[in-house]
């Protein structure tokens, strides 16, 4: 597999997306998809220096304190701005605010995941593809369509059949745009502030292009991955 052609900047927003190396498809547990988007909140911070499995054991009292440093925000190496969990894939769009922040924010993530699904099926190596895809998002018009297709790569994938269910679905971060309260997870501001900070305006353009989405075989950027 060769590597990636591509280096991660401060300030630099990307999509990441990786499949499972046998297609396979881990995240049609819903177990495994509400782990994922528990690492995906963990290992943000610089300050969790626990392994996510030693990080649960903690004591009620010791875990709020330590829950309590993870949500300091200056001490995240990224944002989170959108996020789909399909049955062999994810996709990730993010924004690194620290160096080298993002690769290590990912093989935290891959790592813990893969721990934890290896020693549940007694079986050894790794479940991604190595090493995940990247593509930078230069300006704003490219972030908005970013969003657009992660958003409605379930219905456009066929796995969702009704577009009424993406606005439900809780391993996509779209029912979290059209919902007016503050995300623990989804940094949701600069999106929203594209469509005048109208959460029912961003829903419409996700309805508007949903058709045309779905009559696209791929995306150029993700030919190679396919």
């Amino acid at each position: 597999m060769p590597g990636r052609d591509i280096t991660f900047v401060n300030d630099g927003i990307y999509h990441i997306f990786n499949r499972t190396a046998d297609k396979s498809g881990v995240f049609s547990d819903n177990n495994l998809s509400l782990l994922f988007l528990d690492l995906l909140k963990y290992y943000r911070s610089e300050r969790a220096n626990l392994r996510y499995s030693n990080y649960q054991e903690l004591n009620l009292e010791i875990k709020k304190f330590y829950e309590e440093q993870l949500r300091i925000m200056k001490y995240f190496y990224i944002d989170l701005y959108c996020f789909s969990i399909m049955p062999t894939h994810y996709h990730l769009l993010l924004r690194q605010k620290k160096n080298g922040g993002l690769s290590h924010y990912i093989s935290q993530i891959i790592n813990s995941f893969t721990h934890y699904y290896n020693n549940k099926n007694n079986r050894l190596g790794p479940i991604f593809l190595s090493p995940f895809r990247a593509v930078q998002v230069r300006t704003h018009e490219q972030f908005i369509h970013v969003t657009r297709y992660i958003h409605l790569n379930h219905y456009s994938s066929g796995f969702l059949k009704d577009i009424d269910d993406l606005f439900s679905y809780p391993f996509s971060s779209l029912p979290r745009y059209v919902n007016i309260r503050k995300d623990e997870l989804v940094e949701k501001t600069f999106l929203l502030r594209m469509f005048h900070n109208n959460p029912s305006r961003y829903r419409e353009f996700i309805l508007n292009n949903a058709e045309y989405q779905k009559s696209l075989e791929r995306l150029k950027y993700t030919e190679k991955w396919k």
